[in-house]
Order: C-alpha cells, then structure tokens, then sequence
C-alpha cells in the first residue's frame, strides 16, 4: 500500500457562490460546477493546488459537520483495500464518478479532527 498523490482538499462551505467569488478574486479558476450526490461541488484551481468546495460531504451522515469546515484532504492510492486495513473506515467503500472519472473511496478519522479520503483510480475522466 503507498500513498501515490493527493488529488484535492475538501471544504464544506455554506455558500457556494461566496467562496467561489472569493477564490476567483485571488486569482483561482473554477471548473466543474456541479449538482454532485445531492449537494453542489466545484473544483477550484489555485496555482499547483485544488481545493474542491462542497456544500455537504458524502460521508455527512456518519459525522456532525459545521456550515464551513476543512473537510480532509484527498489522497491516492495504489491499493485501497491494504489501506483500509490499518484504519477504522468512516464511510466507504463506494464507487463514484464523474469529471474527475470513476474512482473506489474511503474515509477514515485522522488526528487533529479531520478526515483522510483514500482513493482508487478506476477509470479515467471522460473525453472532453
């Protein structure tokens, strides 16, 4: 098992258009703005770094979340099940698609109250 990249850090946010306006203003690009597994989502392209902001998080169900919060950052994977298996699961495993392609992935507590989301790249992203 081996930690290959990080795709993104995840933001809850109340206020979509707000924090899309607030990274604009700094320089970002926004892309992929979405209705996503029952909440909106947008990737947001800040120099080498993507944030991507939800107004509610897959796993929300399982953790009590504030409005606006750092959420986890995004991580990939070489092998998610070998992964899972030094960590107590939060949510997951589940399959998930859309721009970024179809992906297997988890979440586990991490220290500092935050969560890490463990990802397999199953497919690619679609042909655009």
């Amino acid at each position: 098992m081996t930690v290959t990249g990080m795709a993104n850090l995840a933001i809850k946010v109340a206020d979509l258009d707000a924090a899309i306006a607030f990274y604009e203003r700094s320089g970002a690009i926004v892309r992929d703005r979405m209705v996503w597994n029952g909440a909106e989502r947008a990737d947001v392209f800040l120099g080498p770094i993507m944030i991507t902001l939800f107004t509610r998080a897959i796993y929300e169900d399982q953790i009590e979340l504030p409005p606006d919060c750092f959420l986890h950052p995004a991580l990939f994977t070489d092998d998610l099940d070998a992964e899972l298996a030094t960590h107590a699961v939060l949510w997951g495993p589940e399959v998930v698609s859309g721009t970024f392609g179809t992906r297997r992935i988890a979440f586990v507590e991490a220290p500092g109250g935050i969560r890490l989301e463990f990802m397999e790249q199953l497919a690619p992203p679609p042909a655009t």
